[in-house]
């Protein structure tokens, strides 16, 4: 290779370096774009089913009901409608000083918007919540330990808690476990770069039908729960 050959080649080299450089930065600041809308969607969507709660006589105030009904009510969750999207309540995760809204149905569009209902009800102790790793959104998933709180409240104003009974790395193949684990709450996100899943489940703590799921949370607990 000639000297002038070699000069070329470094600055292609150069410059495909520059390019990938700037390629890279681009993308982080379309997703921190992404991210801020994000969370600035996510505070005013929360504060608009607040509103839509505390303008209906029948929720308790605050909208912080004492207690959840004791007979099982009907699984279907009410919905509401917010910026043409249908919302089924939002989530507390307070050790992570998240208030989120969640989406009655998922797709890859809403998930940039809002973290998304993918399968079940709290009314049928089944509920998963997936969401994007957005800082704002599930990015800080990884964070919770074990016996931490979260609580949900649909848009009947009925709240239900729970805590973080596990915190599992998975594999994006295992979606089935996430769908079928046998607990009344999951939460699951993309780790960075999308690799693997992580996915948080919980137990609730004030059970829609007292009598039967307390069988079931003590069932869990001795060990019916994820195998990888």
């Amino acid at each position: 290779m000639t000297k002038k050959t070699a000069v070329r080649a470094g600055v292609c080299f150069t410059a495909a370096g520059a390019v990938l450089l700037l390629a890279a930065l681009l993308l982080l600041c379309r997703n921190r774009s992404e991210d801020a809308f994000a969370g600035r969607q996510a505070e005013r969507t929360v504060t608009g089913i607040r509103e839509i709660l505390a303008a209906r006589p029948d929720v308790p105030e605050e909208n912080r009901p004492a207690s959840v009904p004791t007979e099982t009510p009907e699984p279907e969750l009410p919905t509401v409608i917010l910026d043409g999207y249908g919302y089924i309540g939002y989530l507390e995760i307070p050790a992570l000083s998240l208030t989120l809204p969640v989406m009655s149905e998922w797709d890859y569009d809403r998930l940039k918007i809002a973290p998304c209902r993918q399968f079940g009800s709290p009314r049928t102790d089944d509920l998963v919540i997936a969401a994007h790793n957005y800082r704002s959104h599930f990015g800080h998933l990884q964070e919770l330990t074990v016996g931490d709180s979260v609580r949900f409240t649909d848009t009947d104003g009925l709240a239900a808690g729970y805590t973080v009974i596990d915190i599992r790395i998975l594999p994006p193949t295992e979606l089935g476990t996430v769908q079928n684990s046998g607990f009344d709450l999951v939460l699951y996100t993309c780790t960075s770069g999308g690799r693997h899943r992580i996915a948080v489940f919980c137990a609730r703590d004030n059970a829609l039908s007292p009598s039967a799921n307390r069988h079931r949370a003590i069932h869990r607990l001795c060990g019916t729960g994820l195998k990888m």
